[in-house]
């Protein structure tokens, strides 16, 4: 394993704690009186480095830097459809582990994209599509 892949797997890890621990200072944020809005605005704010858009179109998956109101930033990645694309979840691990990373998106390069579990749809389709022939 080469040293890259290594430190691609750990960055991973550290973004999906990062993503829980600001999540959790968001939440407690809220019930800060009169600065809680605030400090979750910026939160927000500074946190959209990290926001993702996946684009899936007839041949190709877009893999965007997202940016506020939905606006594409730099492009991370650009794969053409075909099977095995990309895989949903985690597999071979614990159920904990499986519930949080139900929405995690990878692709066959190892790039990863997490997608709330809220709207775990929406990855489901992207997996769907992404891993489709073209023209199909």
């Amino acid at each position: 394993m080469s040293t890259s892949r290594a430190w691609r797997r750990v960055s991973r890890s550290t973004t999906l704690l990062t993503s829980l621990l600001i999540g959790v200072v968001e939440d407690v944020a809220g019930y800060v009186p009169t600065l809680g809005s605030v400090i979750e605005l910026a939160i927000s704010l500074l946190t959209f480095y990290f926001h993702r858009i996946v684009l899936v179109t007839d041949q190709n998956v877009y893999v965007y830097r997202d940016w506020p109101f939905h606006i594409p930033g730099k492009q991370l990645g650009a794969y053409p459809r075909h099977a095995g694309l990309v895989k949903l979840g985690r597999p071979n691990t614990g159920g904990f582990s499986r519930f949080i990373r139900r929405g995690q998106l990878t692709f066959e390069d190892g790039h990863v994209v997490y997608h709330g579990i809220l709207w775990i749809r929406r990855a489901q389709y992207i997996v769907q599509e992404g891993n489709s022939p073209v023209g199909s």
